[in-house]
């Protein structure tokens, strides 16, 4: 049975009209772009320097950067339209992923007032304290005061990517990005979903079982499943499926959530109408022998070659590639049947996914209140 929910917020579809979109660029000390010639970092920053010039094409970009990277912000971006900086102090280790550390945005629910933009701040604690960002806490403040917007506050410790609604009143989210001690130590179940229903105004919560450590964000639904439209879903499937993959986490992952979606509804009643995509394989990318031993004997993290961690703009789709030629068109041509009314734009990630994201790990967007 749904939820019937008290909450006073909502939080919109991706695809409801945007005021604009937060990304940052990452400070010059990050701990996570530091090698003898700095070129992690300068990697990183043109893979989202691509991302901003690209969803600046369809709305306003706001890219936060720290006080010794504005002077090259300034000159990067001189020419650019829709983009506008946002320089802060007191965070010398900015990281990028404004999805997780930026707020989640949501308006007032109340139809005796008038639609408000509000921001609502998770905690982020760095993916449960296991990564040695400079990004934590109190930096989704930050971001909505400097736009007066007002703070929600909220005792829930969760990321962005973590939560996937469909404007209708159904959130999909998994378990292993949230109901770990890491996050939230002691709270239940029930605690959790009382806490999401009033911060984000749904009415029906899909629990997916997601993998407690097999990446950093310990399993964030956006990389895993999206909403296309209330009842329609896209699901990333690995590379490899067949028999002699079963084992792999990666794999009872993806058929957990196909075999849970197929049998659930939504909180309308709908039944999920459900597309797939196959991620790029990492035998087909430029990668070099050391890289890819180190990734297969688990010194590395996995890259995220999954196509479903896009963002839906105004009137577009910003959508990865990955340079897995046969895989790269296959995903073009599925998301441009999905989304035929919007314009598809192809954006390369070179380096973003060896760090653990995409595009939609590195952007928030910010809705336009409507009653």
């Amino acid at each position: 049975m749904a939820h019937r929910a008290t909450a006073t917020f909502f939080r919109p579809a991706e695809w409801e009209r945007q005021a604009g979109v937060i990304m940052a660029w990452p400070a010059a000390a990050n701990d996570a772009y530091l090698d003898d010639d700095k070129q992690g970092l300068k990697d990183v920053t043109k893979d989202i320097t691509t991302i901003a010039e690209a969803v600046a094409l369809f709305e306003p970009v706001t890219l936060v950067v720290t006080p010794e990277r504005l002077e090259e912000a300034e000159s990067r971006f001189k020419r650019a339209k829709n983009i506008t900086l946002l320089p802060i102090n007191g965070y010398p280790k900015l990281d990028l992923w404004m999805r997780d550390m930026a707020p989640t945005y949501v308006v007032n629910d109340d139809p005796n007032e008038d639609a408000r933009l509000h921001a609502v701040d998770y905690n982020f604690n760095g993916w449960g304290g296991k990564y040695p960002t400079g990004t934590r806490s109190c930096l989704a403040r930050i971001v909505a005061a400097h736009s007066g917007i007002p703070v929600v506050a909220s005792s829930l410790v969760a990321e962005g990517g973590s939560l996937e609604v469909d404007g209708d009143g159904t959130l999909l989210i998994t378990e292993s990005s949230v109901l770990i001690d890491n996050r939230n130590p002691g709270r239940g179940k029930g605690w959790v979903e009382e806490e999401l229903y009033r911060t984000l105004g749904v009415d029906k919560i899909i629990w997916l079982p997601g993998r407690r450590g097999l990446d950093i964000t310990d399993g964030h639904v956006d990389g895993l499943v999206r909403f296309v439209a209330p009842g329609r879903v896209l699901l990333s499937q690995p590379s490899n499926t067949d028999d002699a993959a079963a084992a792999d986490p990666f794999v009872q992952m993806y058929q957990e959530a196909r075999d849970i979606l197929t049998g659930a509804t939504d909180a309308r009643g709908r039944r999920f109408r459900i597309a797939e995509v196959a991620e790029a394989d990492l035998g087909k990318l430029d990668v070099s022998r050391r890289v890819r031993k180190d990734i297969e004997g688990g010194k590395e993290d996995y890259p995220s070659l999954t196509y479903v961690n896009y963002l839906v703009v105004n009137d577009g789709v910003i959508f990865p590639q990955f340079g897995d030629r046969r895989a790269d068109k296959a995903a073009l041509k599925i998301i441009q049947e999905l989304y035929p009314k919007r314009e598809i734009e192809p954006v390369y990630m070179y380096d973003l996914p060896f760090y653990g994201g995409g595009i939609h790990c590195s952007t928030q967007e910010i809705p336009i209140p409507t009653n």
